[in-house]
């Protein structure tokens, strides 16, 4: 049997390591969960039935966020002291590997967001190994390890998920409806600081421009202004990926929806100045997402536009993603790989 401590400070880290937590688990091995009071977390790791420990919130400035590291930290180590883990596994996140190292034990932290530039900075010179995803941009040394993947094929592949079409009711979508989703973020993390956004009328514009063509719903991480409340999702966050299976088209702020609809072989507009290596993967090989600048709202019109008009239909993009699926590997099986290498299972 091993110990493993999974730090947990971000709903997409809930998804990206529940399938490996379930795999330990099932197999008899001792998982510690450390989470984080950050938007919809510890609904999900509550729903998912995930044994965890909250031990900080997220701060809402930079300043905050700092003195949260350092209290996360020590927190971190206490619980380490009790339940003394074999290997500490992270998410663009360095408290695990700080521990880690603290503690003489192995760490592993996987980071597929190249602009997380403080936390690399902060988890880089403690952490055992980083594993990326083959289109990261960046090289960022000897612990760097690459593989043919991206994050969301941790819990969409379909080794894992399968989309359920009655979740469409919960959310208010006739049978046979057309509709896009969109997503919408906080922007209040360490990375966000000097990063230029999509203001309300840009936002209003893609909107309505897109409301006449098809049914608009939208998740958002902070409250929706009073005209844009209608257009709101409303139905147990769980059930967010089965919905944007169906979806015509997804538009978004975040690059991990963007993502997650791709692998789901749903296109995918993305918006944002700074980019991901693995939205430019999806787009330069297989076509299934696009990249515009937050200036560019025209352009995501029109594009949304020749999306929902049916050029290119809906079954050239699940080509595309069977081609996708051909290339990647289930990456749930490759962190449960890492894990036994690493302790030596």
């Amino acid at each position: 049997m091993i110990r493993v401590l999974f730090d947990i400070v971000h709903p997409a880290d809930v998804h990206f390591f529940k399938n490996v937590i379930r795999g330990l688990l099932a197999r008899g091995d001792e998982v510690t969960i450390t989470s984080r009071r950050k938007d919809i977390a510890v609904l999900l790791l509550d729903e998912l039935a995930l044994p965890h420990r909250i031990i900080s919130t997220k701060g809402k400035t930079p300043v905050g966020l700092f003195i949260e590291l350092m209290k996360r930290d020590w927190k971190l180590r206490n619980i380490a002291d009790s339940v003394k883990p074999h290997l500490y596994v992270g998410n663009n996140s360095p408290c695990a590997a700080h521990v880690a190292w603290l503690k003489s034990r192995p760490s592993i932290v996987f980071d597929d967001t190249e602009i997380h530039r403080f936390n690399r900075y902060l988890y880089y010179p403690f952490v055992t190994e980083v594993h990326t995803p083959d289109c990261y941009r960046l090289r960022i040394g000897s612990k760097q390890k690459r593989y043919p993947g991206y994050h969301a094929l941790a819990y969409l592949h379909p080794n894992h998920f399968t989309p359920d079409e009655s979740v469409l009711g919960k959310a208010g979508v006739l049978p046979g409806e057309t509709f896009v989703v969109m997503r919408f973020v906080e922007w209040g993390a360490m990375h966000d600081v000097g990063v230029n956004r999509m203001n309300l009328e840009a936002k209003k514009k893609i909107i309505f421009s897109v409301r006449s063509m098809a049914r608009v719903l939208i998740s958002s991480e902070s409250p929706l202004p009073g005209e844009l409340k209608g257009f709101g999702i409303h139905m147990d966050p769980l059930h967010i990926h089965h919905l944007m299976a169906f979806a015509s088209l997804v538009i978004a702020e975040s690059a991990t929806m963007c993502s997650e609809a791709a692998v789901l072989g749903v296109p995918a507009l993305y918006v944002d100045d700074e980019g991901r290596g693995y939205t430019d993967d999806k787009e330069r090989r297989y076509g299934i997402c696009r990249n515009f600048s937050v200036r560019e709202s025209e352009r995501v019109i029109e594009t949304a536009s020749g999306i929902l008009s049916g050029t290119p239909g809906r079954p050239e993009f699940r080509r595309k993603r069977m081609k996708m699926l051909s290339e990647k590997i289930d990456v749930a099986a490759y962190q449960l790989d890492q894990i036994d290498r690493l302790t030596g299972r």
